[in-house]
């Protein structure tokens, strides 16, 4: 099994989940690329990744990592787990406009508003594919980033969707939710 995780915006793939990930799933393959601003080689790198690794790929994603996983989902007919996915970033990520470094490698970047309407497309094109059935959903009660109440509504066929409380934007509560990982993952 190869683990695919997408880190969420302003982030980089080698952190504290792709530890907590490699450490509970010691037979997998755990892959953490540092995902570009843009969309468009977000989207060829890990298309790159899905052609080399054809055994069964499982995604994993937070934030802006859990709107990419969602579109992987879609196009690979794959289960996801997102934590505290960012459904609608084209409309969120405004304030995502500018010059930044990363969290943990200092990464320079340049998120572009021209980033946005291929964001657009990218969701477009997922909610057109999607399988709810194919979808996790791991939801802080107490995130201050991102609105996630309509997601019940939006997919009350999920696959599973749970609410963590004091756990924040960042998912502070990751380890905890690797058993859920394992059960569902066989």
């Amino acid at each position: 099994m190869t683990i695919i995780y997408l880190h969420g915006f302003n982030s980089d793939g080698h952190g504290n989940k792709y530890d907590i990930l490699r450490k509970s799933f010691p037979q997998a393959e755990v892959l953490a690329p540092d995902l570009p601003a843009n969309p468009d080689e977000v989207i060829g790198l890990v298309e790159s990744i899905g052609v080399a690794y054809q055994q069964q790929i499982q995604l994993v994603g937070t934030s802006l990592g859990g709107f990419y996983a969602y579109y992987f989902s879609a196009k690979w007919k794959q289960s996801a787990f997102l934590y505290n996915p960012s459904m609608r970033p084209h409309a969120t990520l405004h304030r995502g406009v500018g010059q930044f470094k990363t969290w943990v490698k200092g990464r320079d970047y340049h998120f572009k508003a021209e980033y946005l309407k291929a964001l657009q497309q990218l969701k477009e094109e997922a909610d057109a594919l999607v399988q709810p059935s194919l979808l996790h959903f791991f939801l802080a009660t107490d995130d201050d980033v991102l609105d996630l109440r309509p997601l019940p509504r939006l997919f009350p066929d999920a696959a599973y969707m749970e609410w963590y409380n004091g756990v924040g934007h960042s998912f502070s509560g990751f380890r905890q939710t690797m058993g859920v990982l394992r059960e569902r993952l066989g």
